[in-house]
């Protein structure tokens, strides 16, 4: 049964099931295809949250991330946004992993649903080895404040490298946090969470080089454990 909520940043979580998705006639092609189907059920999402949690929809475009959280439940999420119908399609596209959408490369990819399914698939309270692109993540937050937030929903884990920076051209703060040493769970929770406080999540890349180099440290070490006792 769909299940919705109004979060505290004025965005509209909505999980769903396969279940949901059959009756009401939808399947994750209609997505990709940019069906009608698939519009008229986005518009619908939205009325049955009006009702039922309250959410006002302003009239401007909503942007939507996908994430599947196992083999029968996907979470959307829907924010104020100034893109066209046909971006969010493309959106959802790529979030499902449509292999139409791979073809360009954003230069902040959001890779929020491809870690939550992969933590999600796994057993979770097995600790990882990594990858070869390892599990080392870099988040973006528009204040001070959300990093603080974010940091103290966290669940209790082992500590992991993690550092906090300022870009004062970017007037943004990114904390880095190294998970290799994290179990599975704590991954997808670490992950989960960003949805809600963190404006982007993005697997490490030279930007933390860039960031060692131009931005101002504020907090050189562990600094999940730092911010969550802020």
């Amino acid at each position: 049964m769909m299940k919705f909520e109004k979060m505290e940043n004025g965005s509209l979580r909505c999980i769903l099931t396969q279940n949901d998705l059959e009756q009401n006639g939808i399947e994750l092609d209609d997505f990709f295809a940019n069906t009608p189907n698939a519009r008229e059920f986005l518009e619908k999402l939205i009325r049955i949250a009006e009702d039922e949690v309250g959410f006002k929809a302003t009239g401007n475009m909503m942007s939507i991330q996908a994430a599947i959280m196992s083999e029968d439940e996907i979470v959307l999420t829907f924010s104020e946004s100034h893109v066209s119908s046909a971006e969010i399609l493309e959106h959802i596209r790529n979030m499902f992993g449509a292999s139409a959408a791979k073809e360009a490369v954003p230069e902040l990819p959001d890779v929020k649903a491809d870690i939550l399914k992969e933590a999600g698939a796994q057993a979770k309270d097995e600790v990882i080895e990594g990858d070869r692109e390892g599990y080392s993540y870099l988040l973006t937050f528009v204040s001070l404040a959300g990093a603080r937030r974010f940091c103290q929903v966290l669940p209790p884990g082992p500590t992991a490298k993690s550092r906090l920076y300022y870009l004062e051209q970017k007037k943004q703060y990114f904390l880095w946090a190294d998970l290799n040493k994290s179990t599975r769970k704590y991954v997808y929770e670490f992950v989960a969470a960003s949805m809600e406080y963190a404006r982007s999540i993005e697997k490490d890349s030279m930007r933390s080089s860039f960031l060692e180099e131009h931005a101002q440290i504020l907090v050189k070490d562990r600094a999940l454990e730092v911010l969550a006792q802020l």
